[in-house]
């Protein structure tokens, strides 16, 4: 028998336990470097769940805008400049009277602008102004006679037409512009088209026709382009001026300008027994400006025009809401962790703002990308309000701490862990 290559059976005990020892060393080795490794493993970050409703529109409730032309019984519109909103009783288009005057000046500085406090081109009153003149006053309208030749700048012909409101100067402004009553005419349509006025039909420029006509709600949107036009707004506020020619001073109509706090114009209109009035005035709104519209249409009398549009002016002043767009505490979203915390992530304050009926504030969620574990108010992003009244910033935070698991978690999740 050969004894080297059959070992005796102590030697073999001694061999498996040997290589016993080895592996388990090996296991351990390995058990220590897997829990070194899985101790320091860097964790994915906690996944950000966004509330559905975090990004939203917040607008005040219209109603009380529509009720109040509704107490209305004549026709009557309402808006503010700084929004495209109009509310109204009546969609029917009424005749103008001198309010015709207002679109006329509109149409016209399209085609031949002023800056404001400028002289602008000069004219030369013709012959055939003036037999106007003599028609329009042997019908009873607005109307001042000066010599032939006489040179007026623009400006003067816009003094007569908005303080008075000389229906002979508006006539001669038009065709001053644009040649022809027909091309005038031209000039308005396409203007209507591009500015969307569909109820507004004209055959003249100065409202001695019960044929222009319009609907009080397009008179809201009129008197905004006209607020938008430093140079017609300069004319609105004009309470009186001096004139040379013996005519001396003449007087705004507008029956509210002076009289009401902010009221800044806008236009009056008469013909026949039916009295009408577009009316604009500054307020205060949470701390910004904006400009009431109020338009008034068919009156029976003078002191009747002025009664609706002062009424009207106060009950626009009740309209503008303080709207609540964000709530302290308001959840926004929810950070969901690596071992399934579920982390509320909150408003740490709220916003709110004062806004006109048809204004809207907008709520926009910008959440951080990456969250650490630390203590709960940890920021997590913001809530960023856009509204008339400005931007805001609203900080969100977590309302819970955000814990690291514990060392038994990242044992037992390897698939998490390293992906």
């Amino acid at each position: 028998m050969n004894t080297s290559e059959d070992p005796s059976p102590t030697r073999r005990r001694r061999r498996r336990a040997l290589t016993a020892t080895l592996l388990t060393v090996a296991l351990a080795l390995a058990a220590a470097g897997y829990t070194l490794t899985a101790a320091n493993a860097t964790l994915p970050e906690p996944r950000i769940e966004a509330a559905s409703e975090a990004a939203r529109t917040v607008a005040p409730d219209p109603a009380a805008a529509q009720a109040a032309v509704d107490a209305r019984e004549l026709p009557t519109a309402i808006g503010w400049a700084e929004d495209e909103e109009v509310w109204s009783n009546d969609d029917n288009a009424y005749p103008l009277g001198s309010i015709t005057k207002l679109i006329t000046v509109l149409v016209c500085m399209d085609a031949k602008p002023l800056e404001p406090g400028a002289e602008g081109e000069t004219y030369v009153w013709t012959a055939e102004d003036a037999a106007r003149t003599d028609e329009y006053l042997a019908v009873d309208g607005v109307a001042y006679s000066i010599p032939v030749g006489t040179e007026l700048t623009q400006r003067d012909m816009l003094k007569f037409i908005f303080l008075p409101s000389a229906n002979d100067y508006a006539h001669a402004y038009a065709l001053w512009t644009f040649g022809s009553n027909e091309a005038y005419l031209a000039a308005f349509e396409a203007w209507k088209q591009r500015h969307g006025l569909e109820s507004i039909s004209l055959v003249e420029p100065t409202g001695m026709t019960p044929d222009d006509r319009a609907s009080a709600a397009d008179l809201v949107r009129v008197a905004r382009l006209a607020l938008q036009n430093p140079t017609i707004a300069e004319f609105n506020g004009m309470q009186t001026a001096e004139m040379p020619w013996g005519i001396g001073t003449i007087e705004n109509s507008n029956p509210l300008l002076g009289v009401m706090p902010g009221v800044i114009g806008t236009k009056t209109g008469t013909i026949f027994s039916s009295y009408n009035l577009i009316v604009s005035q500054r307020v205060d709104v949470g701390g910004r400006e904006a400009v009431n519209i109020a338009v008034t249409l068919a009156r029976p009398s003078k002191t009747a025009r002025a009664d609706s549009g002062r009424e009207m002016l106060e009950a626009m002043a009740a309209l503008p809401q303080q709207v609540e767009i964000v709530a302290e505490g308001e959840e926004v979203g929810t950070a969901v962790t690596a071992d399934g915390q579920r982390v509320r992530l909150v408003t740490s304050a709220g916003a709110s703002a004062t806004l006109l009926p048809g204004e809207a504030a907008e709520v926009e969620a910008r959440l951080a990308d990456r969250l650490r574990a630390g203590d709960a108010g940890a920021e997590a992003g913001v809530l960023l309000v856009s509204s008339p009244a400005g931007e805001q910033e609203i900080p969100v935070v977590t309302d819970a701490a955000i814990v690291e698991p514990e060392l038994w978690w990242r044992l037992t999740n390897p698939g998490t862990l390293f992906g």
